[in-house]
């Protein structure tokens, strides 16, 4: 089957809005991905709810009186706390707090710039590294390394990332990143891996190789925040050609920040994220809503689409001033820094840790599922599900954990699972947050919310006729939902919008054209600024467009969609 090229892949997810610096670190936000989640749209409705058994009849106090870590109290590491920004890391702030960090403190300077690696986490979740690198920096700029080399005491390769890795996005085996400490005039940061120490101990190399700069460009923009329509800045800097920004109304007291951005050369794309940054009186201005990206391939370039929310009274203000922020390349340091070896220990972390088996079935309209293990570490407790189909997943946009009513939200990963459906485990992990405290009898619950249902090849055509130039309507019933498809051609190209008023009704991203046996897929148009513009969860408007179409009828076929269930929740009781 024809590989769709333009599939929407939803991004979004919460950057935090951190203080301590100017501008936020927009490279963590890409590489914490899995771990930091967008709580858009979380609607607060009657749910009708049904409780699961998960022990039947076997108690969970077994294995929170096992897991000791959660029992234990140490002195706060102030001087960890104090320069490392935790925000996407509370499992490893956790973790350190509860007295589970490693001291290493090695360093080594060469080219006048100092690389130390100060302390390390690890148990069965991963590795994490605490770093700190002084360049005599005065004010911040992002720096990468050519070549970042992880490795077992036998010189294996356990993470290697270098630039082009990064601008690829390509994480599956660590990343690093880190912050600006004006104080210190120092980077603090991170290097996490999934990779774990196998047994108790064992020996790792560490070294780095080259360091280039980019700087941040910070452009004022004469944005009018009365105008409702698109405003257009031309930039023609950093590979960047244009900036394109709306915005909007949004309702109860909210305004959404809508921008995109066009390259010529996107060689800086992932490395420095541009940004709008809203100032009042010379401060920043903090977004009391969510941020959602997306990225989109346009004649061959990316282009970056944002969207952020903001309290109305604090965006639509006369006085306030705009930023534009984003990235050029700078200068380069040459030199290694080699740590060399050092010995990680997870012995402690293990004696406090617990894996119990379960294997208790799920059902829901997308399949039947497994619940097969919970999983207790210093840093997350984790749960490993099964799903019988193959690419399938649990059908819930939320997954949390209740631990005395308390909500514990997770990051989720896809495992390949080697069963005969050639199914996929979904691994969620629930971060450890330092003041959480469990006992045997602490009450624990799995909070499943906003079933989404999905339909794949749906089999009905929609028939268009009379195609022209002029805008034409027909509305057709899809499962139960009005579905709005409007077409029309323009420079020979054929263009097909569809939306639907009912809003549990996700629209449809994809469409298709058949020719014979083969399908021909519409090129998706997300945020070209064609009153088109995607809000994810409160819109469900898709474009697509078919390049130099022939003829006046064709019927079009539905890829997928989704029926947003946002009433539906699941508990299951762990105890």
């Amino acid at each position: 089957m024809k590989k769709r090229t333009n599939e929407i892949k939803n991004l979004s997810q919460q950057l935090g809005d951190d203080g301590n610096h100017s501008y936020p670190d927009f490279d963590a936000m890409w590489m914490r991905i899995e771990a930091a989640r967008n709580a858009q749209d979380k609607k607060k409705t009657s749910a009708s709810s049904r409780t699961v058994p998960l022990f039947r009849g076997r108690r969970l106090a077994a294995v929170l009186s096992a897991a000791v870590f959660v029992l234990l109290a140490t002195p706060v590491l102030a001087y960890i706390t104090g320069k490392w920004d935790f925000n996407y890391l509370q499992g490893v702030e956790s973790a350190i707090q509860h007295g589970f960090g490693q001291a290493i403190n090695k360093k080594v300077t060469n080219s006048g710039v100092t690389f130390a690696i100060d302390t390390a986490v690890s148990d069965d979740n991963g590795t994490t590294l605490l770093y700190s690198l002084n360049t005599g920096d005065k004010q911040e700029r992002k720096w990468i390394f050519d070549q970042f080399d992880f490795k077992d005491g036998k010189g294996n390769s356990i993470a290697r990332l270098d630039l082009v890795q990064k601008m690829n996005m390509q994480w599956d085996k660590g990343y690093y990143w880190h912050n600006w400490d004006e104080e210190s005039q120092t980077y603090n940061g991170f290097f996490e891996t999934s990779w774990t120490v196998p047994g108790n101990e064992a020996n790792v190399q560490l070294s780095a190789r080259g360091l280039q700069a980019y700087d941040y460009v910070r452009v004022p923009i004469n944005l009018d925040p009365h105008k409702a329509e698109v405003q257009t800045f031309p930039i023609h800097d950093g590979g960047i050609e244009e900036l394109k920004v709306q915005l909007v109304e949004g309702g109860q007291g909210q305004a959404l920040l809508k921008y995109s951005v066009s390259y010529t050369d996107d060689s800086n794309f992932n490395i420095v994220g541009p940004q709008i940054v809203v100032k009042k009186e010379g401060k920043m201005v903090i977004r009391s809503g969510d941020k959602m990206t997306r990225t989109i391939v346009i004649e061959g370039h990316q282009e970056w689409g944002v969207q952020e929310g903001y309290s109305s009274d604090e965006l639509l203000q006369g006085d306030n001033s705009f930023e534009f922020v984003y990235g050029v390349k700078g200068s380069h340091i040459e030199g290694e820094w080699n740590i060399g070896m050092f010995t990680l220990n997870k012995e402690k972390a293990m004696k406090a840790s617990v894996t119990r088996e379960l294997n208790i079935p799920i059902h829901s309209a997308q399949g039947d599922s497994i619940l097969r293990k919970l999983i207790i570490r210093p840093t997350a407790i984790k749960l490993e599900v099964e799903n019988k189909k193959a690419f399938r997943r649990l059908p819930y946009r939320d997954v949390s954990l209740l631990v005395n009513g308390r909500k514990l939200e997770g990051g989720e990963r896809l495992e390949y699972a080697n069963t005969p459906s050639h199914a996929y485990r979904q691994v969620y992990a629930f971060t450890v947050q330092p003041d959480l405290r469990l006992t045997a009898d602490t009450p624990v619950e799995l909070l499943l919310e906003h079933e989404v249902e999905e339909i794949e090849d749906y089999k009905k055509p929609i028939k268009l006729t009379d195609i022209t130039d002029q805008k034409k309507e027909t509305l057709v019933n899809v499962e139960g939902y009005p579905l709005k498809v409007t077409y029309y051609t323009k420079n020979g190209d054929l263009y097909v919008e569809n939306e639907s008023e009912n809003l549990k009704f996700s629209g449809v991203s994809q469409t298709y054209i058949k020719q014979g046996d083969e399908r021909i897929y519409g090129k998706v148009l997300f945020f070209q600024w064609e009153k088109n513009w995607l809000d994810w969860e409160s819109s469900n408007k898709f474009v697509n467009v078919y390049r130099g179409f022939k003829g006046t009828d064709t019927e079009i076929y539905l890829y997928s969609f989704n029926i947003r269930h946002w009433n539906r929740e699941m508990k299951v009781k762990l105890q």
